[in-house]
């Protein structure tokens, strides 16, 4: 089941925004492309943007919900994008069939990121780009300020979803890095970017009480009471990042890889 089963919506209006920081970085790391696979496609940033520069793009979620946000995306914006429902590392396509592969905040997210990094190098023809971003383990401004109101909410601790150690990876690029190399991936670039994600605290809020991530999760373990504390005080520490245009602006960084096939 998609980590994001049920609240896609919730995903699109706050946390769908912030991973989309990423695609100038993803979309100059794989250029010049003409097909573009999206592994994750998620609400459909990505593949717009991609078919926005004249690829031919195909975008895979698991989530059903968000192949339909995706797909509403698309048909608004008169885009010529194909949408599958599917995901790594069961990706349903044929090997080497890719000319270009991105996974934007995928392998991050999986029960099992090295065989989803080996599916997205079976699918990748040879040579072809495949672009892979995750966050890294040290958490952004907003969520780290989530942690501190709930914990002084003396919110209920909720069961954690950290992978077994054989399991995970470092998360960070090296660690990235690292795991491609092992499923016999050559690494042509690795780095950290770094943007200003703008947001309205409402919906950054929206995101959170919609079950999004780790903060949805603790969110909605709580009882009302405990989630309007939780609330009063993430927003008075968010306030620290609003801007005059009554927006939040917070740093954040991430990890991007790209690498190929031999």
């Amino acid at each position: 089941m998609s980590t994001f089963h049920r609240v896609a919506d919730a995903y699109c209006r706050s946390f769908a925004t912030l991973c989309a920081g990423t695609i100038p970085a993803l979309l100059e790391a794989t250029a010049p492309a003409t097909d573009h696979l999206d592994v994750g496609c998620g609400t459909g940033d990505l593949a717009l943007a991609a078919a926005r520069e004249g690829r031919r793009v195909l975008g895979v979620d698991p989530d059903p919900d968000m192949v339909s946000l995706a797909g509403r995306a698309a048909s608004s914006a008169g885009a010529d994008i194909d949408l599958l429902g599917a995901g790594a590392p069961t990706l349903p396509l044929a090997d080497s069939s890719a000319a270009t592969v991105t996974a934007n905040f995928v392998v991050n997210h999986v029960p099992d990121p090295r065989a989803t990094v080996q599916d997205l190098a079976r699918v990748a023809a040879p040579s072809a780009p495949i672009a892979m971003t995750i966050w890294p383990a040290a958490p952004g401004p907003h969520l780290a300020a989530y942690a501190q109101a709930a914990t002084a909410a003396g919110a209920v601790a909720v069961p954690s979803t950290r992978l077994p150690e054989h399991l995970d990876l470092p998360r960070s690029a090296d660690g990235l890095v690292t795991m491609a190399e092992e499923v016999g991936l050559r690494v042509l670039r690795s780095e950290e970017i770094s943007w200003t994600w703008r947001i309205a605290a409402d919906d950054l809020m929206a995101g959170i009480a919609g079950g999004v991530a780790t903060p949805g999760r603790i969110h909605g373990a709580q009882t009302p009471a405990v989630r309007a504390d939780i609330e009063a005080r993430v927003r008075a520490l968010w306030s620290e990042y609003r801007t005059d245009d009554g927006l939040l602006a917070f740093p954040v960084t991430a990890a991007l890889v790209v690498a190929a096939r031999p």
